[in-house]
Order: C-alpha cells, then sequence, then structure tokens
C-alpha cells in the first residue's frame, strides 16, 4: 500500500525514544484529538509527466501551518521519517522546509472536501482546476496533538492558468517529475505525500494516472507505531504487525 523506502530514504523508520514520547503523551492523554477534514492537490501536466511541487516553512502533517516551534519539533520528529536532533539541527537550516501540494484545511462554506482542494490550489497558486479525481485518503497517526483526515487529489489545470506562489508561506515552487522529487527532496515530506509521488511515478501520461485513479481503494490510511525492543516503524492497515489499537505495542 505504500512505499517502505524509496532512493536513501527510509520512510517508515521512527526514533524510539520519539516513539515512546509520544505513545505516553496518548496514554496520559486518554484518547486521540478529532482528526479534522483536509485536502491536498497534486497538480499534474506533461510531457513528461510533471507534479507541481511547493516547499513550506516547517508544517505540521499534511503541510497545514505549524504551531509554534517546540509543538512543530514535536509533531514532526515522528510524522516525518527524521529522528529528534536531525529535525532539530534542520530547523536552522534549508533542511527544515518541507515540500509537498496545494491543501489545507476544510472550511465550514466548503461544499464537500473536494471543494477544499479547488479551494486551495486558487489561493495557493491563482490557478483553477480543469479535472480533479481522489487518489488517497491518510488520517493523522492518533498519538499526534493535532490530526486530519486528508484527502489527496490528483488535479489537472485548466486551459490557460499556469500556478504560481500566491500566498506569502509557500517560498519555492516547481514542476518536476514524481521519481525525481521523492528521490531529492524525499527527506523533507511526510509518509502521504512521498508515497503519492513513488506511486504516480509508476506512470508516464496524465491519462494513465486519471485511469488509476478510478480503481483507487479510497480507505482511510491510519498509520500506526509497531515497537519491538528498540526499534519502532510506521506501520499501515492490512500490513503485518499493525498493532490492533494505537497503543497495543506500548
Amino acid at each position: 500500500m505504500s512505499i517502505q523506502r524509496f532512493g536513501k530514504w527510509d520512510f517508515r523508520a521512527v526514533d524510539s525514544t520519539s516513539a515512546a514520547r509520544a505513545l505516553a503523551r496518548l496514554r496520559k492523554q486518554g484518547a486521540p484529538a478529532e482528526p479534522e477534514r483536509a485536502a491536498a492537490v497534486v497538480l499534474l501536466r506533461e510531457a513528461p509527466l510533471r507534479v507541481f511541487l511547493l516547499r513550506h516553512a516547517a508544517k505540521e502533517p499534511f503541510g497545514l501551518p505549524s504551531i509554534d516551534r517546540a509543538e512543530t519539533l514535536q509533531v514532526r520528529e515522528r510524522w516525518a521519517h527524521l529522528d529528534v536532533d536531525g529535525y532539530e539541527n534542520a530547523m536552522n537550516g534549508p533542511r527544515g522546509a518541507q515540500y509537498g501540494f496545494p491543501g489545507g484545511r476544510h472550511k465550514p462554506d466548503d461544499p464537500d472536501v473536494a471543494m477544499t482542494g479547488l479551494r486551495a490550489v486558487e489561493e495557493e497558486t491563482g490557478a483553477m482546476v480543469a479535472l480533479q479525481r481522489a487518489w488517497a485518503r491518510w488520517v493523522t497517526p492518533e498519538y499526534e496533538p493535532v490530526r486530519f483526515d486528508s484527502w489527496i487529489y490528483v488535479a489537472t489545470l485548466a486551459e490557460g492558468f499556469q500556478p504560481r506562489i500566491r500566498v506569502r508561506e509557500p517560498e519555492y515552487a516547481t514542476w518536476i517529475g514524481p521519481e525525481q522529487a521523492v528521490c531529492q527532496y524525499g527527506g523533507q515530506m511526510s509518509i502521504p505525500e512521498a508515497t503519492t509521488l513513488a506511486e504516480l511515478a509508476r506512470y508516464s501520461t496524465v491519462g494513465e494516472v486519471f485511469a488509476a485513479a478510478e480503481q483507487r481503494d479510497m480507505s482511510p490510511i491510519l498509520p500506526r507505531v509497531a515497537v519491538e525492543g528498540e526499534d519502532a516503524r510506521l506501520v499501515l492497515p492490512g500490513e503485518e504487525g499493525y498493532p490492533t489499537d494505537a497503543l497495543a505495542s506500548a
């Protein structure tokens, strides 16, 4: 369902100290935070197949605005594959940035989460979407203090529109091949972004991507931490070792 490794990146590794701290927080909290609805949109063009990638300052899971520096570190040290020391250093340099797609929280006046994605594209890039299909649905792990039920869409732009950075927060944007994106920037992505790009790298055209989208299983993907001794990894539903609940391996 999701990549384990891609190139030099291990997207499932979790620092064991961070995992223990996260699970202890959840145990003390008693119940997971309720996830908010959110959407992200992968804009596509060809030929060859390219995706529109944004670089933001450090983010919460699923590319939404971060809280403060300390809380951001607590979130990202677990959800990203970066360990605590690596992220601490990254916050002081270019690696502190995160790469992803246009997206954001669902707003009360959005008719549905699909419209959330369309609105986010227009707000962040000034462009209008022509066609859009659901690709995946990820739910932030239960131990995170802020959680999202996030739908990822693939889309093409309406004729005549070119995306650009329209709001202050994204600091860089580019069209890039999916495989190049995850190989080059995978260390600054969470599993949903990295997995989406790795999956898109299998296709050569937008038509192939849209055809594949029609066959996608849109069941929510909820990662959990599996701890064995000193090792901790993120495991997905249906995989061997997937905990029956968030604290099963704690």
